[in-house]
């Protein structure tokens, strides 16, 4: 869309959620009710960096101004939609997926260094991607580019809260459900039917709540592998349904309904991704689809309250500081602990003084060992650059606990490069939207100011989130176990879906094994199959890289 004065040329994905106010700021003729000429006249009266201070929404968009011939690419701050981009002599490509510009000849096949960073967190970082000479710009960053010299800069537009809350809880309390309250309504306008992907937890149980309150033909979505799975939530999700008093809709997968959609799945996401809450999600938005247009999703509030086991080893360092750097050499060792993969990864934070060190060993999925073993080359320290930029960033809000920091780095790391990557492409490949109110800008202002004892807890994680959520559901709702939205990829791996991985991981000629050395997966296989360690993570990842590496290499 071209602004009414000529000069701007606005490339949009997204939605923004106060372009109503942009207008009334900018005045004069608009021509129809879209966002997308809220902002092109918002840019044109004010420039780009000004718009990327005000506006509230999910977005990647380029804006081209005609007269100066300067090209500029922005994501949101959170990551909710991607943008890739690639640098060609003085062209510079521009799109929202990865396969438009590997068909118009950019990437150089697989960055070694961004393997290596893969293998460790189980995605790649922005900037980075897999394809050398693809890129994505980063969360809440944006890009300008010389259209006639090709030059570019980047920009980070999105700063760190410094603000701090002193209140009681009581206060904070109000304050939240106020700001939750207020994100829902925000992000309710649609003219189609809106829906909520409601799991047995609180999060997206708050978020039915609140959605009932302004929408009462508000429908709940749930997908599940029937009552045998100990995980399953389709009950839970039923239950809560019942309580609000919404219409709800589930669908039951199988193990055969998720090995058949795994390429789908990889082509779609574009990127590996070691998540197998991608293979559900992609039933569950299909479901989503045949009843509503745009659905809500309750990502970023386990990054937001402290709602993953990892945050623990912080705490625990935050309370005995004492304890750190006192586990040496573990590597050397760690192959004799108890077969559990958390308990290796909470040991090596235990004996790591350096926070970007230990805040990558919690994340962790292959130990550099395990990397050198497994690729042939020791390219070490990848994965901590983006830890380490996000760290630096983090010195602008003043002195917090390495808890803190961590929860906060996660969402624009994780949260923007995994979680929210894959929700995205997998619902657009649905032609459904996915929102996520708990992430609205002025909601996460007031939860990042807020103690962290408030928000988390050694015995107790989303404190004040449960503490509000009692005054919308009962106490055998709030007070739920987690599950989590966990695929028995485990047990399947070593049984039906035996053979179906093994072909993939194992067979000559797989180009896996262009990148990845065929002897140390065979390794890998064997003491997963054996039960000697329960390597499902590791499996799970070189399953989906497998898959990407047929499809984009």
């Amino acid at each position: 869309m071209t602004s009414r004065d000529g000069k701007w040329c606005l490339n949009f994905n997204g939605e923004l959620y106060n372009h109503f106010t942009l207008r009334s700021r900018v005045g004069g003729e608009f021509q129809g009710t879209s966002d997308t000429e809220s902002l092109v006249e918002y840019i044109a009266a004010y420039g780009v960096a000004e718009a990327l201070a005000v506006i509230d929404g999910i977005f990647a968009f380029t804006a081209l101004n005609v007269e100066t011939g300067e090209l500029y690419l922005a994501r949101d701050p959170f990551g909710v939609k991607p943008l890739y981009y690639a640098q060609r002599s003085t062209t510079t490509h521009v799109s929202s997926e990865v396969r438009p510009l590997v068909r118009m000849g950019c990437g150089g096949g697989m960055d070694s260094a961004a393997l290596e960073t893969f293998l460790t967190l189980r995605f790649v970082p922005s900037p980075r991607t897999l394809l050398a000479g693809i890129s994505r710009l980063p969360p809440g960053h944006f890009m300008r580019v010389d259209a006639e010299t090709g030059e570019s800069e980047t920009y980070r537009y999105v700063r760190p809260n410094e603000h701090r809350y002193h209140g009681t809880i009581e206060d904070a309390a109000m304050l939240y459900q106020s700001a939750l309250r207020e994100a829902v309504r925000r992000q309710l306008v649609s003219d189609r039917p809106v829906g909520v992907l409601l799991s047995g937890g609180i999060d997206s149980a708050m978020l039915a709540a609140l959605a009932r309150e302004f929408n009462w033909s508000v429908t709940g979505f749930t997908v599940g592998f029937g009552e045998r799975y100990p995980h399953c939530e389709i009950a839970d999700a039923a239950e809560t349904a019942e309580e609000l008093g919404i219409r709800h809709e589930e669908v039951i997968v199988t193990p055969d309904d998720l090995r058949d959609s795994l390429t789908e799945i990889v082509r779609s996401v574009e990127e590996p991704l070691g998540t197998t809450s991608i293979m559900p999600m992609w039933h569950l938005t299909r479901l989503a689809k045949s009843r509503a247009d745009v659905v809500f999703s309750g990502h970023g509030n386990d990054e937001l309250w402290g709602g993953y086991r990892r945050y623990r080893i912080e705490m625990l360092l935050g309370q005995y500081p004492q304890l750190k750097g006192k586990l040496f050499d573990l590597p050397e060792w760690t192959s004799r602990l108890p077969p559990s993969d958390a308990v290796r990864r909470g040991l090596e934070c235990l004996g790591n003084n350096d926070t970007a060190s230990r805040f990558r060993s919690a994340y962790s999925l292959f130990t550099a060992r395990d990397i050198r073993d497994m690729t042939g080359s020791d390219v070490a320290g990848t994965a901590l650059e983006p830890i380490a930029y996000w760290l630096d960033w983090l010195r602008g809000a003043g002195e917090m606990p390495d808890l803190e920091r961590m929860m906060r780095i996660d969402t624009r790391l994780g949260l923007a490069d995994d979680s929210l990557l894959y929700a995205d492409k997998v619902s657009m490949a649905a032609g459904l939207e996915t929102r996520v109110p708990m992430l609205d800008r002025d909601l996460v202002r007031f939860i990042d100011s807020l103690p962290i004892d408030y928000r988390t807890r050694f015995s107790e994680t989303k404190v004040l989130h449960r503490a509000m959520a009692r005054d919308y559901l009962p106490a055998r709702i709030v007070d739920r176990p987690k599950k989590g939205f966990l695929v028995p990829f485990g047990t399947w791996s070593r049984g039906i879906w035996r053979d179906f991985v093994a072909e993939r991981l194992l067979d000559r000629g797989t180009k896996l094994h262009d990148h990845i050395r065929r002897d140390a997966i065979e390794s890998l296989w064997r003491r997963h199959q054996r039960g000697i360690s329960d390597r499902s993570r590791q499996v799970f990842s070189l399953l989906m890289l497998s898959g990407w590496c047929e499809e984009f290499l």
